[in-house]
C-alpha cells in the first residue's frame, strides 16, 4: 500500500461526501432497514454539509489515499455539547473514523488515529471522546487498542431507528 493522508480543505467535499456514504452504508447497511440507512446517508454525507465541515475551523479532517484513491478518513470536532461523564468539557471529539475494508488490518486505521491525536495535542487538548456503536465489536477494539475506556452510553440515530452507542474517553 502507499497510503497518503492529507488534510482536506473544501474542494474535496465531493470527495469527501462519496466516500463517508460509501464506507458508513459497507459498515453499516446490513444492521439498519434500507430507508433508514438512506434517510441517515442523506442527512449526513451530502456535499453541502461536507463543504461546511470540511470549512469549519472546529473540525479536523484527515483523508488518506492508496494510490491517490480515497480509502479512509477521519473527523475530530472541538464540540460544546461534551457529556458530563466525559470529565472534561473542553474534550475534542473523534465524530467519525472509517476505513475501507479493503485495508482493514493495515495500518491506516492506525496511522489515522496518530494524526488525529497529534492535532489534539497540538491543540492543547487533555482528553479525546467518540462513540461507538455497542454491537461494533472490531471498532471497540481498535479503540481500546488505542488507550480508550468507555465511560457511558448515549443514542445515536440512524434515520428514526434508535441504537445505543457507548462514549469511550482517551487521555493525552
Amino acid at each position: 500500500m502507499d497510503v497518503k493522508i492529507i488534510q482536506p480543505d473544501t474542494s474535496y467535499a465531493q470527495v469527501l461526501s462519496d466516500l463517508g456514504r460509501r464506507l458508513f452504508s459497507d459498515t453499516f447497511a446490513q444492521h439498519n432497514p434500507p430507508e433508514e440507512l438512506q434517510s441517515y446517508l442523506d442527512t449526513a454525507y451530502t456535499v453541502e454539509l461536507q463543504h461546511k465541515e470540511l470549512g469549519n475551523p472546529t473540525m479536523y479532517t484527515f483523508l488518506a489515499f492508496d494510490n491517490n484513491v480515497p480509502v479512509a478518513f477521519c473527523q475530530m470536532h472541538e464540540n460544546k455539547k461534551v457529556y458530563d461523564f466525559v470529565g472534561d468539557p473542553d474534550a475534542i471529539e473523534l465524530q467519525r473514523i472509517y476505513v475501507d475494508k479493503r485495508c482493514a488490518g493495515k495500518g491506516v486505521g492506525k496511522r489515522l488515529m496518530q494524526q488525529c491525536i497529534a492535532k489534539a495535542q497540538e491543540l492543547g487538548k487533555k482528553t479525546m471522546w467518540l462513540g461507538v456503536w455497542e454491537e461494533n465489536h472490531s471498532a471497540i477494539g481498535f479503540y481500546k487498542s488505542h488507550g480508550f475506556k468507555k465511560v457511558g452510553t448515549h443514542i445515536f440515530k440512524v434515520g428514526n431507528k434508535e441504537d445505543t452507542d457507548e462514549i469511550m474517553i482517551r487521555n493525552l
